[in-house]
């Protein structure tokens, strides 16, 4: 049989002046039948039409909302809020015993202060209560995966951060207590080196007769907060946050967005910066290759008021340095915007809108109704405060 195949598939047959093998014209037909069956499958496929989804949530539209490592949060009167929309947008309480001072939130931490005491718990874990010593005033707090941090004023005037193990038992442990040099402490928080070391940023400034001066330092925390970064100063601007890609990592000031690469020892000196004066970073991301990364930048405004123009900064990774600038005008204010590892989401008050990095549209979708708010929280979905209600939305 198999020869009779072979000897059928090698017989010539002559189509007008040409001479064709049989089996090429065997492996022609199937190919038109292949295509007649998946050219109607990939037409009713790629004309699918996308729509947005609303769900309603439980959600209090009229609170200030808050966003740290995955987690939206916010306060009431009696209660501590807790959203993890990435899952779905169940609320969690936590009971007010006292009016606090401040908090903050994590994933993994919740930590409350009030005067020289705050209380710290984790989501495997009872409530610990951590006391200042010598009357010490906390000034603010930060909850990263495994530990937290209290910024505070000693008698003597002196600012000090304690680092604290929130997830060592049975009672919460410092780790290291870090004196503050150089200024005033005008921002600080964690960054997750890996999926086990996190680190903390401090951003100093101070304030003399000449100009502003700025100094950012980086500690491990697994080390005992041993000092592994600091800066060369920064003039007339205010680092706002430190941001750690796979490569590099990011300090975001008021004027320049400045990289250094990641060693095996810590960070290197300064490799680029870039300048953004006028414009805040609002979200970044980083190419699946670790060769760039993207910051998503609007137009700092007052009192509130939107802008109609987003900025998208590239900035190489690699030892070839180079940093592009793409800018767009949207025909409805921004309320919010975020990025996807493939795409650039903006969210005006009439439409959700999607590009392409290199600026091609994919999706336009109206709204039903005006939302007057936008939180970006979740990979593929936002949260729009309208019709008094606070709605999970999606396109699919």
């Amino acid at each position: 049989m198999r020869a009779w195949l072979a000897r059928i598939g090698n017989e010539d047959v002559r189509i007008l002046r040409w001479t064709v093998k049989r089996r090429v014209i065997l492996l022609g037909a199937v190919l038109v039948v292949a295509l007649a069956i998946l050219i109607p499958v990939f037409i009713a496929v790629s004309s699918r039409e996308v729509t947005l989804h609303y769900e309603r949530t439980d959600i209090d539209a009229a609170q200030s909302f808050r966003y740290n490592d995955g987690v939206l949060f916010y306060e009431t009167s009696n209660y501590y809020v807790t959203i993890k929309p990435d899952t779905e947008t169940r609320v969690s309480l936590a009971e007010k015993l006292a009016t606090a001072d401040g908090y903050d939130m994590s994933a993994e931490n919740t930590i409350v202060y009030l005067g020289s005491s705050a209380q710290i718990k984790g989501t495997e874990s009872t409530q610990d209560e951590f006391m200042m010593a010598d009357g010490a005033t906390i000034l603010s707090v930060r909850a990263g995966r495994r530990y937290c941090a209290l910024l505070y004023r000693n008698q003597n005037g002196e600012s000090r951060i304690a680092v604290v193990d929130a997830v060592s038992r049975p009672k919460t442990a410092v780790v290291a207590t870090i004196a503050v040099a150089g200024g005033e402490v005008t921002a600080f928080g964690f960054l997750q080196a890996d999926e086990e070391t996190e680190l903390l940023w401090v951003s100093t400034l101070d304030v003399n007769q000449f100009s502003e001066e700025s100094l950012v330092r980086i500690y491990d925390c697994d080390n005992r907060g041993a000092l592994i970064f600091y800066s060369a100063s920064l003039y007339n601007q205010t680092i706002e946050s430190a941001l750690l890609t796979s490569n590099c990592l990011y300090l975001v000031g008021t004027q320049d967005v400045l990289r250094y690469d990641r060693t095996e020892s810590g960070f290197s000196s300064e490799r680029t910066r870039v300048n953004i004066y006028g414009n805040r970073v609002i979200d970044w991301a980083e190419t699946s290759d670790g060769a760039s990364a993207y910051f998503l930048l609007l137009p700092r405004t007052e009192n509130g008021e939107h802008t109609h123009i987003y900025r998208l900064l590239t900035v190489s990774q690699s030892d070839e340095i180079w940093a592009t600038m793409q800018q767009r005008f949207m025909p409805a204010p921004i309320l919010s915007a975020y990025l996807l590892s493939d795409s650039i989401n903006i969210i005006t008050d009439e439409a959700f809108v999607r590009y392409s990095y290199s600026g091609r549209l994919r999706l336009d979708l109206a709204f039903t109704d005006t939302p007057t708010k936008a939180i970006p929280c979740e990979e593929d979905a936002f949260l729009l405060v309208m019709n008094g209600g606070v709605y999970r939305v999606y396109a699919a």
